[in-house]
């Protein structure tokens, strides 16, 4: 009901999950823990291949841990090996906030960050300067192709900055790629 395609022949049109989306929607965002009513998934992986709609895909997982988890102070976060390739995520999330009155009502739009004043949350995109991370709060991760990263020290950053929160969100999602350095 919220979220339209921004882009090509869809533009404008509902975003519908397609099968394999709703496989994983159900799965990542309806399983409860029966003690505690919270995710028991926390962290998943993404592997789809081009031109599959990843990045639509991710930005709406994104606006979906920023407006319905209702975690008061969420930090959501768009990261990848570099702030344009970080971009992609987010700008679509933006454009899908921009294209439906109910969400733009609720949000702040600016130039790097989608802020939501009732839970005092936003999402914002990354840079991959690692040194600079380590004070982050993240409620959610959505690192785009992660195979492209040179080492793991952004990952192992992110991953432990979760850990002041009940049930935080890391989608680390990449298309098929290969390591150049090991050709």
């Amino acid at each position: 009901r919220f979220l339209r395609h921004t882009k090509g022949e869809w533009s404008g049109h509902p975003f519908e999950l397609r099968p394999w989306q709703r496989k994983i929607v159900r799965k990542f965002f309806g399983w409860k823990g029966r003690a505690d009513g919270l995710r028991r998934y926390r962290i998943l992986f993404l592997f789809v291949p081009k031109k599959n709609g990843k990045s639509t895909f991710a930005a709406g997982l994104a606006l979906c841990v920023l407006y319905i988890d209702q975690e008061p102070g969420a930090e959501v976060y768009s990261l990848a090996v570099d702030r344009d390739q970080a971009h992609i995520v987010f700008d679509q999330a933006k454009k899908m906030v921009e294209a439906s009155p109910p969400l733009l009502a609720r949000t702040r739009v600016f130039k790097r960050e989608l802020f939501v004043p009732s839970t005092l949350s936003y999402y914002r995109v990354l840079s991959a300067d690692v040194p600079s991370k380590h004070g982050l709060n993240p409620h959610g991760i959505f690192f785009d192709e992660l195979h492209v990263q040179d080492d793991r020290e952004m990952w192992d950053t992110v991953r432990t900055g979760v850990g002041a929160r009940r049930q935080p969100v890391i989608v680390a999602m990449t298309t098929a790629g290969f390591d150049k350095k090991t050709l």
